[in-house]
């Protein structure tokens, strides 16, 4: 009996080396020095190389200058630790009430169709991603808060669609954050209102 002891305790340290410590130690090693930027959570850092976010990980701005993120379910908007999409089904009048009132806000800007992705959460609640129409929709608001013409915001934004993964999965998007610091490197950071 304690030979069988024994030998399941040896088993037990061995698997939890092997998994605790060789494991992690040998991915962490080989991300490192292959995928340096995205084992670092993908950062995206400014001049004095302080960081500002992630690259995938929406963030909320609130300033009418920049490309507002889709909305977020989380606590306090975009918070990692609480990622989730809210459960809220098709009939919800909760989720409906919510989607009517960033309609009516979002509104007040541009009275053309809204793209849904600006009305609806993703799965995660922490998308750093809108679509391009998204994008366009909302480019009339940010050029006028920057005093720059239409066109020079377009060709930002067409600068940095990124296409589907793979050419196939997925759809074209901009990343807002990304575009929202294009913008301040080719136009300076604007005022807030």
């Amino acid at each position: 009996m304690m030979k069988e002891i024994l030998i399941a305790f040896k088993v037990s340290l061995i698997t939890a080396l092997l998994t605790g410590a060789l494991y992690p130690l040998v991915v962490t090693s080989f991300s490192t020095l292959f995928f340096d930027k995205q084992a670092s959570g993908s950062l995206i850092f400014d001049d004095q190389y302080k960081i500002i976010g992630s690259e995938l990980i929406g963030q909320a701005f609130e300033n009418p200058a920049y490309f507002f993120s889709r909305p977020s379910v989380t606590a306090k908007g975009y918070e990692g630790p609480v990622s989730g999409g809210s459960n809220l089904g098709p009939t919800s009048h909760v989720l409906a009430n919510r989607i009517q009132k960033q309609v009516e806000t979002l509104k007040k800007d541009n009275a053309e169709l809204i793209p849904l992705d600006l009305v609806t959460t993703s799965g995660s609640g922490l998308d750093p991603h809108i679509s391009p129409e998204a994008a366009y929709w909302q480019a009339p608001r940010v050029a006028l808060y920057r005093n720059v013409s239409l066109k020079r915001i377009f060709s930002i934004i067409d600068e940095l669609i990124e296409p589907p993964h793979f050419t196939f999965l997925g759809e074209k998007r901009v990343n807002v954050l990304k575009l929202n610091i294009t913008l301040n490197q080719f136009l300076g950071s604007p005022v807030i209102p």
